[in-house]
């Protein structure tokens, strides 16, 4: 072959490759792989979680015309209303967020000095319970926190409470001296009910009463020892999704 056919050619493969590429850049090719496409769509909305009140009024509770030793019950009756596949915890809460809630709270149920309040709460005096569908969650016949002293302790020993509030303590007082039980303040959350479905019903019952230890029949005698109304408790019914308290932080 001569030098000349030779490089003819070679020229001639030049050409060609250069064809190719110019093919591949009219036709849009990124690569030699296959490939097939689907469009879609991306959309969330968000569920509800509610708990239905049967009788409003029932919220009130007014305990009236009260005798040591016969304690009155309140009911309040629920319904869930939730999502599918979304279940409800039920809670009695009792918030201190304001002064007043502060207030309330510490004269009902808090230690001395709780909130800046000298006095602390009812003491031996009272009888609570929380109970739910039969069961007794939460009582306390000593309603007062541990005296606060630094860093405040709300239980001790005498006053087991779980970490949903419930337990307490059913002793009661024999005399006017004995103080035994230990100091049983009421927890600001507890567990009523836990992973309802939709559609459930349930209710709460809140037992007050007098102990014997009260004597006088004045109610400025009772309410406190400063010769005041005891302000009137606040308190919530909460449902809340399962697992979560109602005290758990937004983030």
């Amino acid at each position: 072959m001569s030098h000349g056919k030779a490089w003819r050619i070679g020229g001639f493969v030049v050409a060609l490759g250069a064809s190719a590429g110019l093919i591949a850049s009219a036709t849009g090719a990124t690569g030699a792989y296959f490939t097939d496409t689907h469009q879609g769509t991306f959309q969330a909305t968000s569920g509800h979680l509610r708990l239905n009140i049967a009788d409003p009024s029932s919220l009130a509770l007014n305990f009236t015309d009260l005798i040591p030793g016969q304690d009155q019950t309140k009911t309040i009756a629920y319904t869930t209303d939730s999502s599918s596949d979304v279940t409800e915890d039920v809670w009695v809460v009792f918030p201190t967020a304001t002064p007043e809630q502060q207030l309330a709270y510490a004269e009902f149920s808090g230690g001395k000095g709780e909130f800046g309040y000298a006095d602390g709460g009812l003491g031996r005096y009272g009888h609570f319970l929380v109970g739910a569908n039969g069961s007794t969650l939460f009582q306390s016949t000593n309603l007062a926190d541990k005296p606060v002293a630094g860093t405040p302790v709300t239980y001790v020993p005498g006053c087991p409470v779980n970490a949903y509030g419930q337990g307490g303590e059913s002793q009661m007082a024999t005399s006017p001296t004995d103080t035994s039980m230990g100091y049983c303040g009421v927890p600001k959350a507890i567990l009523v009910a836990s992973n309802l479905s939709a559609g459930a019903t349930g209710h709460v019952d809140v037992t007050f009463g007098l102990t014997g230890k009260q004597i006088g029949q004045t109610q400025t005698e009772f309410w406190n020892s400063t010769g005041t109304a005891w302000a009137p408790v606040q308190y919530q019914i909460v449902a809340t999704q399962h697992g979560v308290r109602p005290d758990a932080l937004n983030y």
